[in-house]
């Protein structure tokens, strides 16, 4: 499974050791290898990690507040059911998307920005400021350059600005902190494999469509365009999964 480009020491969470033994845990009970209610004792930590209690301590400390684990003074660690974790961190989703269950997430992510981004592109039309506006064009030309230069990493990197920018100038703290989720995203098809070979010119002119209308202040334009490159995206991800599945 592709690894993630970032470095367990560069998790929002902590450096060294401890993000590390957080990293591979995590990657364990989301992966399923750990089932709810799974009691995890320490000492079996430590010798499993080659660690010690404190590095230990702090790595479950870090889960916990991610609520993949509980404790409690006569069990002591235990697994959580998926339906209680903090789904929206950016680091559970990374763990998830490295899982088993991937297809299922990818699905899950795209409705949920299906849901969203459409409606925060309409509300950044009728709410973004000139500047604001401005830094969404340099996105989308990005994107253009990106793709005509066949640069898959420029390319992705001005996606990821491009749906940050929209969520956060559509005027909704709410959808701002969802930028996260859809960068996870966007970047986890990318480890996964799951884009083109170089970037699709077609989906670059797709974000322009959305840059141009929020740039206009149309707002319907603006709400139809992006759900034309969320539908894209959605349609693109299960093409390649389901090729995926024939060579194999």
């Amino acid at each position: 499974m592709p690894e993630s480009p970032r470095s367990p020491e560069a998790l929002e969470w902590g450096r060294g050791l401890a993000g590390r033994v957080a990293d591979a845990l995590g990657r364990a009970i989301a992966a399923g290898d750990h089932a709810p209610g799974t009691v995890l004792r320490t000492e079996d930590l430590e010798e499993r990690f080659t660690v010690s209690r404190t590095v230990v301590r702090e790595a479950v400390q870090a889960l916990q507040a991610k609520r993949l684990l509980r404790s409690s003074p006569r069990v002591g660690l235990t697994v959580r059911p998926m339906a209680e974790w903090h789904l929206y961190d950016p680091d559970v989703i990374r763990w998830r998307l490295a899982g088993p269950a991937r297809t299922a997430l990818l699905d899950e992510l795209t409705e949920l920005r299906g849901a969203v981004e459409p409606t925060a592109a309409a509300a950044a039309a009728r709410r973004g400021d000139r500047e604001q506006r401005t830094k969404l064009l340099e996105c989308s030309a990005r994107m253009r350059a990106a793709a005509a230069a066949k640069d898959r990493k420029a390319f992705l990197e001005a996606d990821v600005d491009f749906h940050r920018q929209v969520l956060r100038m559509c005027g909704n703290p709410l959808f701002a902190q969802l930028a996260p989720v859809t960068e996870e995203l966007l970047r986890g098809r990318a480890e996964l494999k799951l884009l083109p070979s170089a970037p699709d010119p077609a989906d670059a002119n797709r974000h322009d469509a959305v840059a141009v209308a929020v740039a206009a202040g149309d707002a319907q334009g603006a709400e139809a365009a992006m759900r034309a490159v969320v539908a894209e995206s959605l349609a693109d991800i299960h093409m390649r999964l389901d090729a995926r599945e024939i060579e194999l």
